[in-house]
């Protein structure tokens, strides 16, 4: 049994979406956060490899169908080409329920279009990498130029802010034991403080 349970402290279950040409670096680093404080599941289309932008091969866990929402405390989304996700009819379905469960959605790069088609960024602030003109489903009003954009339950981040993008995430998900380790995990992982090592 994991000592966290022993104690009566929340796991916290990490759902990573992957498809083919996911780009793996701009998760790696809010995954290996999360999984200080509990699961991580890699979730396919289908259970198909899938291979990332980087050539890593990776086998998901579990089919997107197989996704219990009452499990879920966290969806992460990766960037990636947009197409490279096939039929997105239950990606989307999930997307809308997760939402309307209040349940934490990080979507980054160009992931957030997956977002604005399930059309649950309608009102909301949000950020991506991608150009607004190539896609219509973005409301351009809402859209802000910033690295990262916090709203409610889904967080939103450019690709070149995956380090705060997983820092905020961890701030979300209270994975921090106090604000002495989230200014130690700030000082380490963004600007590199090797006397924390």
């Amino acid at each position: 049994m994991e000592f966290s349970k022993i104690l009566g402290v929340k796991t916290i279950k990490t759902y990573v979406l992957i498809y083919d040409s996911f780009v793996q670096f701009e998760i790696v680093l809010a995954c290996y956060l999360m999984k200080s404080s509990g699961e991580i599941v890699t979730v396919g289309m289908n259970k198909d490899p899938v291979h990332s932008f980087e050539g890593f091969i990776t086998v998901p866990h579990i089919m997107i169908d197989e996704i219990n929402i009452d499990e879920v405390d966290l969806f992460l989304m990766p960037g990636g080409d947009p197409g490279g996700i096939g039929e997105r009819g239950k990606l989307y379905k999930l997307l809308r329920e997760l939402d309307q469960k209040g349940v934490v959605i990080g979507a980054i790069c160009s992931a957030p279009i997956h977002l604005a088609k399930a059309s649950i960024l309608k009102g909301k602030r949000y950020t991506t990498t991608l150009t607004l003109d190539e896609f219509p489903e973005f409301e351009k009003e809402n859209y802000e130029d910033d690295n990262i954009i916090i709203g409610h339950n889904i967080i939103t981040a450019k690709a070149s802010a995956y380090v705060d993008f997983a820092i905020e995430l961890g701030k979300m998900m209270n994975i921090y034991q106090d604000e002495e380790d989230l200014l130690e995990t700030i000082r380490y992982f963004k600007y590199y403080d090797q006397k924390l090592c």
